[in-house]
């Protein structure tokens, strides 16, 4: 059995709003916390040479034990399937994740060390397996192929009808990028997001989000 290095703490305390893709809401911050043993005090020295790293985790809010092997990924709105090894679905046979993330800080404190990253979109309590650098010259592939996922979201405008909370960057890029399910994309319908410690409702007028109730939730304060 793999041991897990620590659980990730993220703006994401639900799987609806994560960001489809890493590094497309920078602001989307990420916090590992690991003990200062002389294990984790060796094993960090040189990270701060690298500006992103890779994130192996467990997608572990999948409890199914059963896998299908054909999925819809949101993006078709369940009108279309693909094969699991095709898509980048959460559904996946050992519920395994591959995330590159944009390295922040490394803060060695008096019992603990943190590492921080940007850009994530990992559920808060995440387990993580293993990080690793990210290097251009061999991780980057300038031609390569992918044809049904070529075009990135489309940003919606975001309107405010109360007042943004400090998060306003990152909740404003979430919602843009539409996180409702495929399903509820051709009903008039409020919607409710919880990032960080803010409950958000929204709905979208015509092409624009707007945000009209912006609320501290209890369970998080």
């Amino acid at each position: 059995m793999m041991k897990t290095l620590t659980n990730i703490e993220t703006p994401f305390h639900q799987k609806f709003g994560i960001p489809r893709q890493p590094l497309l809401v920078r602001e989307a911050w990420g916090k590992m916390v690991f003990p200062k043993e002389n294990f984790y005090v060796e094993a960090f020295r040189g990270i701060e040479k690298f500006s992103h790293l890779w994130l192996i985790f467990q997608f572990h809010s999948f409890k199914e034990e059963k896998v299908s092997s054909l999925v819809s990924p949101p993006r078709f709105d369940g009108q279309k399937k693909l094969g699991v090894f095709a898509t980048r679905s959460p559904f996946r046979p050992n519920h395994m994740g591959l995330s590159v993330v944009e390295f922040d800080r490394l803060e060695v404190k008096q019992n603990s060390i943190e590492l921080w990253v940007r850009g994530v979109d990992l559920l808060n309590g995440t387990p993580i397996y293993d990080i690793k650098p990210y290097i251009p010259y061999c991780d980057s592939i300038p031609d390569a192929r992918a044809e049904m996922f070529e075009e990135k979201p489309k940003m919606h405008e975001v309107i405010w009808e109360v007042e943004a909370p400090p998060e306003k960057a990152m909740i404003e890029k979430v919602i843009a990028m539409d996180p409702r399910p495929g399903h509820y994309k051709f009903l008039d319908r409020e919607h409710a997001i919880l990032i960080a410690d803010w409950n958000v409702k929204f709905r979208l007028v015509k092409e624009t989000f707007v945000i009209h109730g912006v609320e501290k939730n209890p369970a998080l304060t």
